[in-house]
């Protein structure tokens, strides 16, 4: 067990920081005035005027100052609108943006020399994907997407009042110094002023506006910009002390500091000031891995558990992926049930209910009463909960697709685009292995749902699994043109191969009576080795050597596992090389590697929504909501089992 320090803290905002234990946990924080006397250290937001109470009370009770701050990758959205930090940064030392005294992030970088070539080659890594999805500190999922007047020279403005302004060693006289400059540096080009929104609200003031020189090449953008829009045509950025400067290296900017902040007296820009204490040269490669890898530290904004930046680069670059529709569409095809059920999902798909319009949102292959209409098909995504769906248990993850739906094979669908497609980064197929290892430890399926235990199964004979489908079901009447029943694969199963122990295992929807009027007991079964109802799909999975299926998402999990999967219909992962499949589909042209299909699959093809926040998320934090769900499962809403039980004395009634 950890050994905690008894911090004092004085600030209610810090106090309110999410997931704050997370961050600090090697603190015991405070904040009882009767138990001050009881602090080993003081904690404070920073060098900030606000924290002046906390340092005071540090320096009369001779107690360490720890200073806390957001990280350089803070959260999607700003701070002020209430969006989790997913990354904070703790100095005992100073703070990374006062370079009047040593911080601890100078200490990192000054030690930077030391970094192994694989710690280099990961801050090299991230640097690309952080340039690669155009991710900044804040990440507004609502801003000018292209700025179109491409500058050349940009100079940042800073607010009046921001704490790294003074720790940089500057002024509001280096500000105008600063543009002056720029002015003459760059005489035939236009010198754009980036002044803060706030500024010209009235908010907050900043040192550049009102411009202190009247020259017609200055030009003003207070757009909210992703910084990367700049960077992709600024050749000089000029900076007191602003982070966008860090980001405009990675950016291949050359960047003039008039101040001192944590990357500038380097070598990597063009500095007016010197710092004795940084006096040898650092690469890019060795600032970054100091300041993003060593002292920040993050966690993960949806689950609360301490992760690291490349887990953090993926959940913002899911994020901010653009997957919103952003129209009306008529939702009057989906029962109230359904719409309840999905109504987080329509919020993040930017979707708005508008039973006039032409676009229909439809519930897999479900028609629309007006067949010339445009349609949005929904349907549950590959990793759906925990429980089954007839159970209404939530969703945590739906596809929307705008031109079919992965099971329907008689049409394109978005999935099959996308396969055909989509060419994975060096970053994407790194992070589909790490998935992949990720699905296979936490024993992760669509449903979640049955036991794990121990079969005691020949060690002689190929072991295959079946499983079943429900044969209503539109996968089979959409994807499986030939053989349509589960009697059917089961006994060509067996005709061709004889010798196998074969598995049967029902769905377990049949099995619970509520699809297929419950009926699975039939003689076919008999052609089976083994008929189970109750084992889990990851543990059957575990056992087999091979899965014969029609178009059974368990043919899709075993390929993760690496067990052979034989098609005899058409479902979304065959036809690209992976499978033995008895039928082609002419559409799917390419032969995909096993990282391709599951990265179009389970990243760039679902939302997911967590469970327990209702926030979306990423793929990895489903993982891990899943793995604390197996293990406390949610009891079900009264709506829920009130419907359910509404349902089964409806399906009794008619099974009669």
């Amino acid at each position: 067990m950890m050994n905690k320090t008894t911090a004092a803290c004085f600030s209610r905002g810090i106090l309110k920081v999410k997931h704050l234990n997370a961050f600090v946990p090697e603190l015991n924080i405070i904040s009882d005035k009767k138990h001050l006397r009881d602090s080993k250290a003081v904690i404070g937001w920073g060098f900030k005027s606000t924290a002046n109470k906390a340092r005071n009370y540090a320096a009369d009770s001779h107690l360490p100052y720890i200073a806390l701050e957001d990280g350089f990758l803070r959260s999607i959205g700003l701070g002020v609108d209430g969006a989790a930090p997913a990354s904070l940064v703790v100095d005992h030392l100073g703070i990374y943006y006062d370079a009047r005294q040593l911080s601890y992030l100078e200490q990192l970088i000054t030690h930077a020399s030391s970094l192994s070539t694989a710690e280099l080659a990961q801050a090299r890594q991230c640097i690309d994907a952080i340039q690669y999805y155009r991710l900044s500190k804040y990440n507004p999922n609502s801003l000018l997407q292209c700025f179109s007047k491409q500058p050349k020279v940009v100079v940042i403005d800073q607010t009046q009042g921001d704490a790294s302004v003074d720790g940089a060693l500057a002024n509001k006289q280096t500000f105008v110094d600063m543009l002056n400059e720029a002015l003459l540096a760059h005489p035939d080009e236009t010198i754009w002023v980036k002044v803060h929104p706030d500024v010209l609200t009235g908010k907050k003031k900043g040192f550049l506006y009102p411009l202190p020189v009247k020259n017609e090449r200055v030009a003003l953008c207070s757009e909210t910009v992703n910084p990367w829009e700049f960077f992709d045509s600024v050749t000089d950025l000029y900076t007191v002390s602003s982070l966008m400067g860090f980001e405009a290296l990675m950016g291949g900017v050359n960047v003039h500091c008039f101040g001192m902040p944590f990357y500038a007296g380097w070598g990597l820009t063009s500095d007016k000031l010197t710092c004795s204490r940084r006096n040898e040269p650092r690469s890019l490669e060795q600032v970054f891995y100091a300041a993003y890898i060593q002292y920040s530290r993050y966690v993960d904004p949806i689950t609360g558990s301490p992760c690291r930046l490349e887990d953090i680069i993926h959940y913002f670059s899911d994020m901010l992926r653009v997957n919103k529709r952003a129209c009306p569409v008529n939702m009057s095809a989906l029962s109230f049930v359904r719409q309840s059920l999905i109504k987080r999902y329509i919020r993040v798909w930017g979707l708005i209910k508008n039973n006039n319009t032409e676009v229909v949102l439809l519930w897999g292959k479900k028609n629309a009463l007006n067949n010339k209409a445009k349609a949005l098909r929904i349907e549950d995504g590959f990793i759906r909960s925990v429980g089954l769906g007839v159970h209404l248990s939530k969703p945590a993850s739906l596809v929307c697709d705008s031109q079919g739906i992965y099971f329907d094979s008689t049409q394109v669908s978005d999935l099959e685009s996308c396969l055909n497609e989509y060419d994975l980064t060096a970053w994407e197929q790194q992070r589909t292995e790490c998935l992949i290892e990720a699905l296979i430890k936490a024993k992760v399926t669509k449903y979640n749902v049955g036991e794990s235990h121990q079969l005691e199964l020949p060690d002689d004979r190929v072991i295959i699994l079946v499983p079943g489908q429900v044969e209503s079901d539109a996968s089979i009447q959409f994807g499986a043109p030939i053989y349509k029943t589960n009697e059917e694969l089961l006994t060509l199963v067996r005709k061709h191969n004889s010798d196998a122990f074969i598995i049967y295992k029902p769905h377990p929807d049949v099995v619970s009576g509520e699809r297929d009027k419950g009926n699975w007991e039939q003689l076919f079964i008999h052609n089976a080795d083994l008929v189970v109802t109750d084992l889990a799909m990851d543990s059957l999975l575990d056992l087999a050597d091979e899965v014969h299926t029609l178009t059974s998402l368990a043919g899709f999990e075993a390929l993760l596992r690496g067990i052979k999967v034989f098609t005899y219909g058409l479902p979304f992962y065959a036809g690209w090389g992976l499978t033995y499949d008895l039928l082609l589909c002419e559409r799917r042209q390419r032969k995909r590697t096993l990282a391709e299909l599951i990265f179009c699959s389970l990243v760039l093809y679902p939302t997911y929504i967590d469970p327990i926040t209702d926030k979306q998320c990423s793929v990895e934090q489903i993982i891990e909501r899943i793995q604390q769900l197996k293990s406390s499962p949610l009891s079900a809403s009264v709506f829920s089992r009130l419907l359910l039980l509404s349902r089964r004395i409806k399906n009794k009634l008619h099974f009669r």
